[in-house]
């Protein structure tokens, strides 16, 4: 999907700012994966450097456009994160970079990926080119986790947020691209990001963790004690890591959500339709306060995980709860 498509909101404010030649030396893209925050930043360089503009907008024909998109532009360096963070000597090599005029043209921009990746010494080190931009050079820092970035540095950028891509909107996405619909409901609640549904298809955690996770809910309306066996048999193994852990959750939360829906006459839009029969049968038998607490212990064991509580002690803690 092309950004005009994302973001078209976003496209027509960059149109007009660049016309005016108002463009801002530091922005920083702010929103969740998938909303088009880098599509964005490499739309601002082709824009600039597009030798065929059309309305307002880079052909990306052009040999300038193609250098930009091939990743062979000397004037466009786009900076991604080696693992789990942006290293020290990423930033000396940006810092370098910056100092620099341009090499073919008087821009040049610069694209930092995952900003809120970077170390407190790579931060740091952005700060005085931020504090005493160069002419006509360009930074752009994409985020999906605002918070976790240095306050000076936000401070000195203009902050564009993104905003989510409406839920029918990215269904399509997700169908057209060969998704089935009954996964498509399901991962449009839990990411915004079609190359991050891919991923987790493809992967060899995703449909067993679904799987476990539905297993063990069914247990907890069954009022069955084999839930606490389901945590540390099944669950606890396959979700390892952090971001797994949140997604059990997440699938948790759904699980009820669709229960609840269904309760209250509401079975359109579910996470889980193939299962809408099941789903039913547990709302015909549940009471509106059940589901109400139901859905309070799952939000408050979210809450237990982001405080950095275990995994299965937050998991038994919950079945516990649950179970009648």
């Amino acid at each position: 999907m092309t950004i005009e498509s994302l973001q078209p909101r976003l496209v027509e404010l960059f149109k007009s700012v660049i016309a005016r030649q108002q463009l801002s030396q530091g922005y920083l893209f702010s929103g969740a994966a998938g909303t088009g925050k880098i599509e964005l930043a490499t739309w601002i360089a082709l824009r600039l450097f597009c030798s065929h503009v059309v309305d307002g907008m880079p052909d990306g024909t052009c040999s300038e456009c193609q250098r930009i998109l091939s990743g062979n532009h000397p004037d466009v360096v786009k900076v991604v994160p080696e693992g789990q963070s942006l290293k020290i000597e990423q930033i000396r090599f940006l810092k370098q970079e910056l100092t620099k005029s341009g090499m073919e043209t008087n821009q040049r921009v610069f694209i930092i990926q995952d900003a809120d990746k970077m170390t407190v010494s790579a931060a740091n080190g952005l700060l005085k080119f931020l504090e005493e931009p160069s002419p006509q050079t360009y930074l752009i820092l994409t985020t999906t986790a605002k918070n976790q970035l240095l306050p000076t540095i936000i401070s000195r950028l203009q902050i564009i947020e993104f905003a989510r891509l409406p839920r029918p909107q990215l269904l399509a996405q997700l169908t057209a691209a060969g998704i089935n619909s009954g996964d498509a409901a399901l991962l449009v609640r839990l990411t915004n990001s079609l190359p991050t549904a891919q991923a987790w298809l493809a992967s060899d955690w995703f449909d067993p963790l679904r799987q476990k996770t539905w297993q063990w809910f069914s247990h907890i309306q069954e009022n069955n004690s084999l839930a606490f066996v389901d945590v540390q048999a099944n669950l606890v193994p396959l979700a390892k890591e952090r971001t797994i852990q949140n997604e059990v959750l997440a699938l948790i939360l759904l699980m009820m959500q669709d229960v609840l829906a269904l309760h209250f006459g509401r079975g359109e839009a579910l996470s889980f339709p193939s299962q809408q029969a099941q789903l039913a049968t547990w709302a015909e038998n549940a009471t509106s306060d059940q589901l109400l607490q139901q859905m309070e212990a799952t939000l408050a064991a979210q809450k237990y995980l982001t405080a950095n509580v275990s995994f299965q002690n937050t998991l038994e803690s919950l079945t516990l709860r649950l179970l009648k």
